[in-house]
């Protein structure tokens, strides 16, 4: 199985657990950081089994490194939850996977890969692709309570066109999530796939646990999981599709260059339109839910970032 196949069916994964993401944080979670503490604790049903039947062996230094930026992992999170609280999931996707140009920055200035003018294209062609799906006339991708809950909290602007709140806190997570990447390929060398996401899952817990020390993110937290079956449920199998996505694309950074790699993953957004889609007819009261906007205008401004978006991983991956 080439990195290709491993990078698309991480990002099948990811676009699943985004989704999932949405429909707890709407339903379930009021808290953004209570939720991500929930999340890292939930992720421990699968790091428990992987370090029982993988094992784990401590390489000093890169155990320490890969603790490390898994605890720096965690902050990212935030942007993250935060924009999904107040943004369409597609639209955070979107948002999230411009990670990939300061990829491709870190990659030459610190791995020494080559790109090319048509890798440089591809890098300009997601940033056009994330801009278009951030731009929003007024009553876009919300309407009724919701954008006027939005609008009474500051998250949404009154001018007719604006650029989406949710893209002003993310150069942080796109640095931080770059770097993250890039150290895995580099760790990659010096210790396998699974002793890499065990200890940077460890990493994760270990910048989590000191913020229940905090009342109010304590409380959120037991409260979560007081709410019964459906929440855990729905919250383990979040996990499940997130644990899975990571494991395909450390496998994928293994064979791959963290440049091309990175960049199929820019394809969540198109997944999670169609993932939608599919709700709708599945279920359209869980998919309305999620407040995408699903009508003709918005599915052809969609539509046009999604194939920048698709241009740009065609020139990044080679042409």
């Amino acid at each position: 199985m080439n990195w290709l196949i491993l990078a698309l069916l991480g990002t099948v994964f990811f676009s699943i657990a985004g989704v999932l993401d949405k429909l707890l944080l709407s339903g379930y979670a009021e808290d953004s950081k209570a939720y991500i503490v929930c999340q890292v604790l939930a992720s421990q049903i699968f790091t428990i089994p992987v370090l029982l039947i993988a094992g784990a062996d401590f390489v000093y230094p890169q155990s320490v490194i890969a603790m490390l930026f898994g605890s720096l992992q965690v902050f990212p999170s935030f942007y993250y939850m935060k924009a999904l609280q107040t943004e369409e999931v597609s639209k955070v996707s979107a948002l999230e996977y411009i990670y990939p140009v300061f990829v491709f920055i870190g990659s030459v200035l610190l791995l020494g890969e080559v790109l090319e003018l048509k890798h440089c294209a591809g890098g300009l062609l997601l940033l056009l692709g994330t801009v278009l799906i951030s731009y929003k006339k007024s009553g876009s991708g919300c309407n009724g309570l919701y954008s006027d809950r939005l609008h009474n909290n500051g998250l949404l602007s009154k001018p007719s066109n604006a650029i989406s709140p949710a893209i002003k806190p993310f150069l942080s997570y796109w640095v931080l999530t770059a770097a993250y990447f890039i150290a895995l390929k580099v760790l990659l060398v010096s210790i396998d796939e699974w002793n890499l996401y065990i200890w940077s899952s460890l990493g994760g817990l270990m910048a989590v646990l000191p913020m229940l020390l905090v009342g109010s993110v304590r409380s959120e937290v037991t409260g979560f999981f007081k709410q019964g079956g459906m929440a855990v449920g729905a919250l383990i199998s979040e996990e499940t599709f997130q644990f899975l996505g990571i494991i395909f694309f450390i496998f994928a950074y293994a064979i791959g260059s963290v440049t091309l790699v990175s960049s199929v993953g820019a394809l969540q957004p198109i997944l999670t339109v169609l993932l939608i889609l599919g709700l709708g007819i599945i279920t359209p009261k869980l998919a309305k839910s999620l407040n995408e906007s699903t009508d003709w205008n918005s599915l052809k401004q969609k539509g046009i970032s999604f194939l920048a978006v698709a241009l740009g991983i065609y020139f990044v991956s080679g042409g």
